[in-house]
């Protein structure tokens, strides 16, 4: 029998991706001022799917301060392609702006301001690849509406799914033949919190659209 790593916690926390300095201000920056981010690991892993995906039109819901919107940016760009993102509030949405000036993507990403379930239904698609980072109530009930506008095969990627706010998006999005699943609980260095949920789920086909 296999013996597992001790401490695993210490252990994979020294695996946290690197990245530039700018990034690592924002992250310090957030952890002053408390404004929740995904961290470098999920962060990577973001950008490693819409690389892997070739996914050239891509939708975030919950911009903040543009953290995870830069990555997202980034690998995008990368694919051709670029990033629409939607933040509530218009400060937040100002200081994604300038942030994603100094990050050098500031010409690959669209920036929308105002209640993302309002948004989304002006918004035609496909989007190839979907980060969702909403307040967790609302995940399930913009659910109906993202499926429409993805790309049949699309993928969507849920953050915190590990909190109470997120267990009937969680039971809907499980029991729905529209999409293909797998929710993760798991440790998540540098994220905020650092134990939490994804949700990594495909589009199946039988959107409205083609």
């Amino acid at each position: 029998m296999s013996v597992m790593i001790s401490q695993p916690e210490s252990y994979f926390r020294q695996f946290v991706p690197e990245r530039d300095n700018f990034l690592k201000e924002l992250e310090t920056e957030a952890k002053n001022q408390e404004i929740p981010i995904i961290g470098p690991l999920v962060a990577e892993l973001l950008h490693v799917l819409v690389r892997a995906t070739g996914a050239v039109s891509v939708l975030e819901l919950g911009t903040a301060t543009g953290y995870s919107g830069i990555y997202l940016a980034r690998a995008a760009e990368e694919n051709g392609g670029r990033l629409v993102t939607i933040e509530w509030s218009a400060k937040l949405a100002e200081r994604a702006r300038a942030n994603f000036q100094k990050a050098g993507v500031s010409n690959v990403v669209d920036i929308m301001i105002g209640d993302a379930q309002t948004i989304l239904e002006t918004l035609a698609g496909p989007f190839d690849f979907v980060f969702l980072d909403i307040d967790k109530e609302f995940y399930v009930q913009v659910l109906p509406r993202l499926h429409a506008i993805m790309k049949k095969c699309g993928l969507l990627v849920a953050d915190n799914v590990g909190f109470k706010d997120a267990d009937a998006f969680n039971h809907a999005i499980a029991g729905s033949s529209q999409w293909k699943c797998v929710n993760l609980f798991a440790f998540l260095p540098d994220h905020s919190p650092e134990k939490d949920g994804l949700c990594i789920a495909l589009a199946q086909e039988g959107g409205s659209l083609p």
